[in-house]
Formats: C-alpha cells, structure tokens, sequence
C-alpha cells in the first residue's frame, strides 16, 4: 500500500459527491494518507479508465452510483470494470434504491465482492472499508515499507529539482553548480579515506556498518537547500525550509525505520531503535501526516522550478 488512496468514483453528477470527497479526504488525511478521486460519469469514460494499466494497478477501492442516467445502471459498470479489474472491492450506492435491493441488483450480475450503501451512508461505508483495508498493512513492518517507498518518491524529486536548478543558470553559474558538487564528492571520498584508514587500524563489524557511499540522498538534499538559499534562487528560498523539515522530521525516522527490528509480541506494532527506543504506531501515523505535507511542499517547488 501507498501513501495514496486511489479511488476510481462513477457517478453521473460529480457535484453531488464534491462535499463527500471533502469528508473522506479530510478522514483520510488524518491517518496520514493522501484521498485520490478519479472520477468518471459514464460508462464509456470508465471503460476508457479501466484499459490505463498504471490506474488499475494502483486502484484501491472503487464506488460507483446506481442511476447513471441515460438508462444506465451502477450495476452495469460494475460488470464491465470486473471484466477488467477483478479483485478490488467495490462500494455500490444509490439515493433511490434500498440497501437490500442494490445486494438484489448485484447478486442477479453475480456480482462479487460488493459492499452496498444508500448515498446518505457512503462516507461512512467508504471509510469503514478504508479502516478495513488500511487495518492489514499498518503493523510495524508494512509502515517501514510505505515510509520507505514514500521517501525514494521525494529522492527523485529533488534529483530533479537539482536537475532544474542547474539548467537555469548561467554558464559561470553551471560551472559552479559542478565544481560544488565535485567539492562535496571529494569531502566524502576524504571522509571514507579516513574512514578505511581507522577501520584498517581497528577493524570490527560495528565500524564496517557506519561506513557510507560517496554522495547520499542526504548530501543532495543539503546541496539543494545552499542552492536554494543562494541569490540566484531568491525566489525559490521556501524550498530550502521545506529541505531542512525533511532532513528534520523524515530523514533521521526513515533512516532509523531502515536499521529498526521488530518488537516481536504478536503482530508487531512498535519497533526498537539501536539504543533501546520503541516507536509505535501513532508515531508512525505522525510521520506518514507530515511526509504527506512535505511531499506537496516538495511537488510545489517542483513544479515552480519548472515554471
């Protein structure tokens, strides 16, 4: 599971689901994930939707509505979507039949894994599936997987950034841009010269573990925010607060999740640091809530760089 929740939403009046979406999203953020709506109003877009193998991979949930008009029926999308996507649960709701007999409509399609709802009880239904859901993945051991994957999302984004930030500049600043970068190279090649050199002198297992590569995700980040505090980058100097927040908040909780062991009584829900810290699952639920922000902040100054 992902940061994302995505939800393919089939309703032939979006507007009457926009303060729906507004709840759910706002639910959902809570727990620290991000409240995706792809929504389609007919049976055609579904069918086009439903063939983009990158979405169906990724769907999560999908809700359709009974009455999409024109003579059309939930019921009907529901068929052709499982034609395609076969094992995602479905949420199928209406404002104009009851619960029994939308259970009545699906089980004559023979139609599988289907929760049904009237449309005044769909946040709720939505959620109870998300809880059901999200329930499965958020021991200890899932988390450090979605952290981790979350995290390698916002290391290529600031290889971009950098990307960006040296294709504006000037020849003059170009040249700089490299000679600081190779100067930050050359400080870690010293750096784990001296460290080969101690480790030969008083060589164990635990030096062997401290060792680093030459220019780590971390480096880039420092490197981007002194790029973003210089003059050339005025504009852009919220991006190096956004860098330090991460380095602060989500770098040292990463690293640690990446060296951690389970606490092992039953399905594990905390970890245990090197030195003896156990981090439970509402830490974790905190940490999820601001790489979410962190990420947006992250795709803003992205997307201003590329402006």
């Amino acid at each position: 599971m992902r940061l994302d929740f995505n939800v393919l939403w089939v309703d032939d009046q979006p507007a009457r689901v926009a303060n729906q979406i507004i709840g759910i999203k706002a639910k959902m953020s809570a727990e620290g994930f991000d409240f995706r709506a792809k929504q389609c109003i007919s049976i055609d877009q579904v069918e086009d939707t439903i063939l983009e193998n990158v979405f169906t991979d990724e769907v999560d949930l999908i809700l359709v509505d009974w009455d999409l008009g024109n003579g059309d029926h939930g019921e009907d999308a529901i068929e052709r979507i499982r034609s395609v996507v076969q094992y995602k649960d479905v949420v199928f709701y209406s404002g104009q039949l009851t619960v029994a007999e939308l259970r009545e409509k699906a089980y004559e399609k023979k139609l599988e894994g289907i929760y049904c709802a009237s449309r005044e009880d769909l946040v709720d239904e939505v959620l109870g599936v998300f809880d059901s859901l999200i329930k499965k993945v958020l021991d200890l051991d899932h988390t450090r997987g979605i952290v981790m994957g979350a995290t390698s999302d916002i290391d290529h984004m600031v290889n971009a950034c950098l990307e960006l930030a040296h294709s504006k500049l000037d020849d003059a600043g170009k040249a700089k841009f490299i000679a600081d970068a190779i100067r930050r190279v050359d400080e870690q090649v010293d750096n784990v010269t001296r460290q080969g050199a101690k480790l030969k002198g008083d060589p164990s297992v635990e030096a062997l573990f401290k060792a680093h590569m030459l220019f780590t995700s971390d480096h880039r980040l420092r490197f981007l925010a002194s790029i973003l505090g210089t003059a050339e980058f005025a504009a852009y100097a919220t991006g190096a607060q956004t860098v330090q927040s991460y380095r602060d908040g989500v770098v040292r909780s990463r690293n640690k999740l990446g060296h951690v062991i389970l606490v092992p009584e039953g399905k594990p829900d905390s970890v245990m640091d090197d030195v003896g810290v156990v981090v439970g699952i509402a830490e974790m639920r905190e940490l999820r809530k601001l790489i979410l922000a962190l990420r947006t902040e992250f795709r803003t100054l992205l997307d201003t760089l590329r402006a």
